[in-house]
């Protein structure tokens, strides 16, 4: 009400302003006009009202609200004793803030994953096959396209490359290399160890191990689970490997696009 009242005063002001008046009178209104604004701010920003907002918005997890009345009150009321009290209360609505936009970031990726459930981008769910080329129980996803890349040793540079990733589940990841991208993959005598050095797609790398008992490159269950956060995250995501034993044999490949990986996931562990 008392709002009102002065905004009704600043009117009156206004109006009598804006007709002919002697400058003494002129003189006497400007005051009293000022006075009115100075009595206006402090209802709407006094120092009571403005702690009674910092207060309110806090509990009510508006700290946008309690941030814009806090820096309020330092600007108008430096000498609050309260001044000391919420620089401290701003270390903690910026950590709850941080907190909002984490939880925020979650759930928007959520609402696009629950909007794209089908999709699972460059990846296929498929069944492993019995002696008789029956499908079997037991799914796995691979590479729907094969990746191409290059790969080098002793008798060639940069020749061309296929490869296919096989992923049983988070914790039993393969990769199987095709070289000069023909349909046989690369196979060992007995078993040969490789470094695989992965890059994700905001530049974080991974520095992984992997052994060819058979035809395929096994990481064991924690390489795996590593490389599984990489797929992830999705992007595009660069592979370097190296022979251990023999350092010149070399394969290069990448990944231009992961996403929806965790979709290719879901589909999988649903099926099983």
């Amino acid at each position: 009400m008392k709002n009102k009242i002065l905004y009704l005063s600043l009117l009156v002001m206004i109006s009598v302003l804006s007709c002919g008046v002697p400058k003494s009178e002129y003189d006497k209104l400007k005051s009293e006009n000022e006075k009115l604004k100075n009595e206006l701010d402090d209802c709407n920003n006094g120092a009571e009202k403005l702690i009674a907002l910092v207060e309110k918005s806090y509990r009510e997890n508006n700290y946008s609200e309690a941030r814009r009345n806090i820096e309020l009150l330092s600007q108008k009321h430096p000498e609050s004793t309260k001044n000391a009290e919420y620089k401290e209360l701003i270390k903690d609505i910026e950590k709850k803030e941080n907190e909002q936009k984490i939880q925020r970031e979650i759930a928007e990726k959520e609402r696009i994953r629950l909007e794209n459930i089908n999709n699972t981008g460059m990846w296929s769910v498929r069944f492993y096959v019995d002696e008789f080329g029956e499908p079997t129980k037991q799914g796995y996803i691979t590479n729907t396209s094969p990746i191409y890349g290059m790969f080098s040793n002793t008798a060639t540079q940069n020749s061309d490359l296929k490869v296919d990733l096989l992923i049983g589940n988070p914790s039993d990841i393969s990769i199987q290399l095709y070289e000069y991208a023909r349909n046989n993959p690369v196979k060992a005598i007995s078993s040969d160890s490789y470094s695989v050095l992965i890059q994700d797609k905001d530049g974080g790398r991974l520095s992984l191990t992997a052994v060819n008992y058979s035809d395929r490159l096994s990481l064991n269950k924690s390489s795996s689970r590593k490389l599984h956060k990489v797929l992830v995250k999705g992007g595009t995501i660069k592979f370097h490997i190296k022979d251990i034993e023999t350092p010149t044999t070399q394969y290069e490949f990448s990944i231009s696009n992961a996403d929806w990986y965790e979709n290719a996931i879901a589909k999988l562990m649903n099926k099983k």
